[in-house]
């Protein structure tokens, strides 16, 4: 058994690869999965910084969102599941390794002969984006809708949502990414351009405001954002990238104590305009985790949906490398590199040291190192 483990919160550099003697034994309704694919996502790196918002964390920790795998072993009482199947679930912390042990009770199916490289970023990124979409804003075929944080990984999953179901988008990001934006067949307005509070403001004229908004970022003030909707619209609140990014501008890794402190004020800000009767179907903060705890039965339906979508082609996640075990200090250098378009995923099922390692996906015979792809993104 091999895995991540972080002793210390900081830099990519606290990122250590374990060898453990044995994999641990499934107990009674539990499941060992021998795990195929794990997240390497921005939210990760949260928690590598201890920045995560929501969670409580204690060290030492195994990183990794979610995974899917496979069941190599089946503890008493446990009559769903057998050795051979596929599962995923969503963990927060703890998928970046070979093994692990999971209550049965959790574990959503996943069909045989999907990709796990493929598939794993529908279990955190595709799944938050559907239900912001679908669940929190209850969108509707031909709803006009806007992502800000187009690029990121749960924005390109909004868009390609909004191209497979007819919900005609506008993307927010980076003036560099508007081909990005466009070939998902939405929109484009750069955030780094002048006049793009103007534009984005004649665009909801022009559509008598916006159905629904889906922000990622938090880079604009609030009122602005809500003046934008329409008047049955609604905002839904999952990302709070901006304050990284604009930090990366400045040469910093995660932003100043100020930039923080305006952060944290922004995130209570919003829970609590939420959870006020007179806006609640105006305004909400999406925590898949907590919505998952209140609604399980909607996470097992929403995941299964995606996994039939991607079966079915009608939705195409960009996975723009894939890293080994031993390649994600690398990995998290290209996140904070803020030159990720879409997703990176954590392969586990291939050996390390196999003379492989930072696959260009989809093109797995075209391997390379994972140096040359943090430098390959660099110079963008």
């Amino acid at each position: 058994m091999r895995r991540l483990e972080l002793r210390a919160f900081g830099a990519p550099e606290v990122i250590r690869l374990v060898d453990d003697e044995a994999p641990p034994e499934p107990g009674p309704g539990e499941v060992r999965v021998r795990v195929e694919a794990s997240s390497l996502a921005f939210t990760d790196t949260l928690i590598r910084r201890n920045l995560y918002p929501v969670l409580k964390l204690r060290l030492p920790l195994t990183p990794g969102y979610d995974f899917i795998g496979r069941i190599d072993s089946v503890g008493p009482g446990v009559a769903r599941w057998r050795v051979g199947d596929r599962v995923a679930d969503l963990i927060q912390t703890g998928g970046n390794t070979t093994h692990l042990v999971r209550p049965a009770a959790t574990l959503v199916a996943v069909p045989q002969r999907l990709d796990a490289t493929r598939a794993e970023p529908l279990v955190l990124s595709y799944l938050t984006a559907h239900q912001a979409l679908f669940r929190e804003a209850e969108a509707k075929r031909g709803d006009q809708v806007l992502v800000y944080g187009a690029t990121g990984a749960v924005g390109m999953a909004a868009l390609d949502l909004c191209r497979a179901f007819g919900l005609p988008a506008v993307g927010v990001a980076s003036a560099r990414r508007e081909r990005i934006v466009n070939g998902l067949g939405a929109a484009f307005v750069a955030y780094d351009e002048p006049d793009s509070a103007g534009k984005l403001d004649r665009l909801a004229r022009e559509r008598k405001g916006f159905r629904v908004i889906i922000d990622a970022a938090r880079g604009e003030a609030l009122s602005s954002v809500t003046s934008r909707l329409a008047p049955d619209g609604r905002l839904v609140v999952l990302g709070f990238s901006a304050p990284f990014r604009d930090a990366r501008r400045n040469g910093r890794q995660q932003p100043g104590l100020m930039a923080r402190l305006g952060f944290a004020f922004d995130f209570l800000r919003i829970k609590w305009l939420a959870s006020r009767p007179g806006t609640s179907r105006r305004i909400s903060f999406y925590d898949i985790v907590q919505r998952r705890v209140r609604r399980p039965d909607d996470f097992r339906d929403d995941l299964t949906t995606l996994f039939g979508l991607l079966e079915d082609g009608r939705i195409s996640p960009r996975v723009q490398t894939v890293f080994r075990l031993d390649e994600a200090v690398e990995a998290h250098r290209l996140i904070e590199s803020g030159r990720v378009v879409g997703r990176l995923v954590l392969d586990l099922a291939s050996p390390i040291g196999d003379g492989g390692g930072g696959v260009a996906y989809p093109r797995a015979e075209s391997r390379k190192t994972a140096a040359t792809a943090l430098r390959d993104a660099v110079r963008g």
